[in-house]
């Protein structure tokens, strides 16, 4: 047997084990770990055919759910497994980078809705439960009443919103995911037309206007209460954008950069102008891009 033959499908079960180890023992680094999971997959596509790429999946499934649990064996197949897989093929047929970027996304939101109601019934999760007892361990002065008050109405609005959080966290790791993605694959040596960089991303101002408008009027609806928090996000990705920008034309270092992504999870007013810096950017163009759209 020429072990040659498998040195990529070799490589890749490695990766991903370690990828999980870290995942598993280092809590912390799992948002990081999300962003990098499917990219070796991502990498084996575009080296082996389907049917191998999905033999691999299996077995990296396999090994994680011996060794982490059955949730994480589950996780390879629909978590990483299914976005690497379908990113990696996207690519592979050459489709346009937005319409891969879309994907993506698409690919990612399927995933976690998966995620959420596969591992909710197998664990059988109650998520009510889990609220009232973290709000029970952080608020032992309230009494009963008042906690389960707060549990209800933290409750219902979780469930009301959950659409659009969904929507929000598919977009966010979707976007990351791709662009991981494809830079590593770049960096093998692989010609991949990459998307614009964020700096020069912009949305379409009359749609998001108007339907923020909308459903600011609409809030007592739940669909559009959900609309409304979405645009405000898509919003905010244009005010990311146009931070951006100016960073870049001052040649900040990455560290400035990382120190002001820091600061948007940290402290709260950033969103807020990031979201008032994208709406205004919309309709007065700071920067001054010709193919701003109308």
């Amino acid at each position: 047997m020429d072990i040659r033959r498998y040195k990529d499908s070799i490589r890749t079960l490695a990766y991903i084990i370690l990828l999980t180890a870290v995942n598993y023992f280092i809590p912390f680094l799992s948002m990081a770990v999300m962003i990098l999971w499917p990219v070796p997959i991502v990498y084996l596509v575009q080296k082996k055919k389907s049917s191998g790429v999905i033999e691999v999946i299996i077995i990296a499934a396999l090994i994680n759910g011996l060794l982490f649990g059955t949730v994480m064996g589950l996780m390879t197949i629909i978590g990483f497994g299914l976005i690497g897989f379908v990113i990696g093929n996207v690519i592979k047929e050459g489709l346009s980078p937005f319409k891969t970027l879309i994907t993506s996304v698409i690919a990612v939101a399927i995933s976690q809705l998966l995620i959420f109601y596969v591992a909710s019934g197998m664990l059988n999760l109650n998520y009510q439960t889990l609220l009232q007892q973290a709000l029970q361990n952080l608020s032992g002065e309230l009494d009963q009443q008042s906690v389960e008050q707060i549990i209800s109405t933290q409750f219902n609005l979780i469930r009301m919103i959950f659409p659009s959080l969904l929507v929000i966290s598919a977009t966010i790791t979707g976007i990351l995911n791709y662009y991981v993605s494809a830079w590593y694959l770049r960096r093998r040596g692989l010609n991949i037309e990459l998307y614009k960089p964020v700096s020069r991303w912009y949305l379409p101002r009359w749609v998001v206007s108007i339907l923020i408008v909308v459903s600011l009027l609409l809030t007592s609806n739940q669909v559009f209460i959900n609309i409304n928090i979405f645009m405000f996000f898509l919003a905010f990705l244009q005010g990311f954008a146009v931070l951006m920008y100016f960073l870049s034309k001052k040649n900040s270092s990455i560290l400035i950069k990382s120190f002001l992504i820091f600061l948007i999870f940290v402290f709260p007013p950033i969103p807020i102008i990031l979201i008032l810096l994208g709406l205004l950017d919309m309709w007065f163009n700071f920067r001054k891009q010709s193919n701003q759209p109308g």
